[in-house]
């Protein structure tokens, strides 16, 4: 294969440094948003947390745009490294319902967000356990509900949705105790077709919102779906979440929410993940930025791109900041996205197909043709 492409471009750029979200403008239907931007403490947010003894904490420019985030930290063969549990609505005690949101209303039907990135060369694929929505039916953690968001699919690099319930099809709670598998009812496994748990998607930020409606009493209806950058994953429209359980006006609706750092296996080798902006909402939440603030500042960069038998080499100087490159085929299909962070980054092309594609940096408005003939 030979690659016609030109060579050499030079920048003078004036950058735009927006947060793609925050909870000062958090989109409507929202009922609790946590961005950790803001100097509440954790414990006056969440009913309980686990730190790992430091290992799951707030810290700053971990987040997405180098805002605040939560860093998670494996040590290698850990299982548990921490986690946060957040209550809404009505709830079984005072335990549970500390800092709940709206605590007395109960809800049928929620949205709920969080955005999630690994390290930089992760290994492992899906640590497990990473969110669910639950309806904590009594004291002793018995679950109603639990609609699971974790790992599965090939190699485990793919997210899936799990919907498990623990009411019975006589509208009684089976469930005795947190995890109760043995009393549940599985749903239906569906996993995700986006590979973010995959070592090459590894040190990118993927936005990840999740749906539950519950059933209407003895009817099959209930809904459970997800979407990782505002593509749909799984859906599953026909749930019997919980027979006829919610026609008790006593009874428990969804309630909490989890967001996990579980990894049944255990972590292969110490590394890190991070979370950012917790959204829970009665509304449909897109990923997509929000924020319109800018800050503005000028700098030069060169854009150098080199071609040889089986690569591309991009080559840059007075680069400062990491940007996102993406390869799309001639019909806008994308067929490659990376982080460009170091001064030199070489794209394997051997397995290409002849014809016209594009090199795109958006944040630069850098556009390179590369024609493989």
């Amino acid at each position: 294969m030979k690659y016609i492409v030109c060579c050499f471009i030079y920048l003078i750029l004036s950058k735009s440094e927006a947060q793609c979200f925050s909870c000062k403008n958090a989109p409507s239907g929202t009922i609790f948003c946590d961005d950790f931007d803001d100097s509440i403490s954790l414990d006056k947010k969440y009913f309980e947390i686990n730190n790992n003894d430091g290992d799951f904490v707030k810290m700053k420019h971990i987040g997405r745009d180098s805002s605040y985030g939560m860093r998670v930290k494996w040590q290698q063969g850990e299982v548990s490294a921490g986690g946060l549990s957040k209550s809404f609505g009505r709830t079984p005690d005072s335990y549970i319902g500390r800092n709940s949101s709206m605590p007395t209303t109960d809800f049928d039907e929620i949205y709920w967000r969080m955005d999630v990135r690994a390290q930089k060369n992760w290994i492992g694929g899906g640590p497990a356990k990473l969110t669910r929505a639950m309806c904590l039916a009594n004291s002793n953690w018995a679950q109603g509900m639990m609609a699971h968001l974790w790992s599965g699919g090939a190699n485990d690099h793919f997210l899936g949705m799990d919907p498990a319930s623990g009411i019975g099809l006589d509208g009684k709670l089976k469930s005795t105790k947190y995890n109760d598998f043995s009393n549940l009812r599985w749903l239906g496994f569906k996993a995700g077709t986006i590979d973010l748990f995959s070592s090459e998607n590894a040190d990118r930020w993927f936005c990840v919102v999740g749906h539950v409606k519950l059933n209407t009493p003895d009817k099959k209806d209930g809904i459970f779906e997800f979407w990782i950058n505002d593509t749909l994953q799984a859906s599953s429209q026909n749930l019997d979440w919980h027979s006829s359980w919610n026609r008790d006006a006593k009874n428990m609706h969804i309630n909490a929410i989890f967001f996990e750092n579980y990894w049944n296996a255990g972590s292969p080798v110490e590394q890190e993940r991070y979370f950012d902006n917790l959204i829970i909402s009665v509304k449909p939440i897109e990923c997509k930025c929000l924020s319109t603030k800018t800050i503005e500042s000028t700098y030069s960069i060169k854009f150098e791109v080199q071609i040889s038998e089986n690569s591309i080499v991009i080559k840059t100087k007075n680069l400062n900041n990491q940007f996102q490159f993406t390869i799309l085929d001639i019909q806008g299909r994308v067929i490659q996205t990376e982080i460009l962070h170091e001064e030199t980054k070489v794209i394997d092309t051997s397995n290409w197909l002849k014809g016209i594609y594009f090199l795109i940096i958006p944040e630069t408005n850098f556009r390179q043709k590369i024609i493989v003939i």
